[in-house]
């Protein structure tokens, strides 16, 4: 009787292991300016040494941030450009500080093993001034195990 309930629930720990997402962690400056001046919204990414984020990814990512921005904020902003700032803009500069990819089949076989990670410093800055209105981290961590470890992939996590 022992052996079959083993059976059972080792394949169950298996598939429903983890260890979760952490939440996102922003902290603002002690700057404070009138946002409804800016028309015009500049995002950016960059990446510190040792963080290796390719072109592609970035450029998604910026994608993704801009439609979320349109989600939310929808007539906002006049214009919103992932390329060089215009001389009025508001810059929303986005650098990668970890991007990790991780590993599906780790993941699967325990939790914890393989995370996935990315984290950012994120300002928002004035063109003109040069001025950091907003500064912060941003971070993500994805270590599920089992099935749902192994089926989650970096763009899902990017998404968050």
């Amino acid at each position: 009787m022992h052996s079959r309930s083993y059976v059972v629930i080792l394949p169950l720990l298996l598939i429903t292991a983890g260890c979760g997402t952490t939440t996102l962690n922003l902290r603002s400056t002690d700057y404070v300016v009138d946002l409804t001046q800016y028309k015009s919204l500049t995002i950016q990414t960059s990446t510190t040494q040792g963080a290796t984020v390719p072109e592609a990814t970035q450029a998604r990512m910026k994608g993704l941030i801009k439609d979320e921005i349109l989600e939310c904020c929808r007539g906002r902003f006049e214009n919103i450009s992932l390329g060089d700032p215009g001389a009025d803009d508001l810059i929303l500069n986005v650098k990668f500080t970890i991007y990790e990819e991780g590993n599906r089949f780790a993941r699967f076989m325990l939790a914890g093993l393989g995370s996935m990670q990315i984290h950012a410093e994120v300002e928002i800055k004035d063109t003109k001034s040069g001025q950091t209105i907003y500064g912060g981290e941003a971070g993500k961590t994805f270590a599920w195990g089992g099935v749902y470890g192994a089926v989650t992939g970096i763009d899902d996590l990017e998404k968050g």
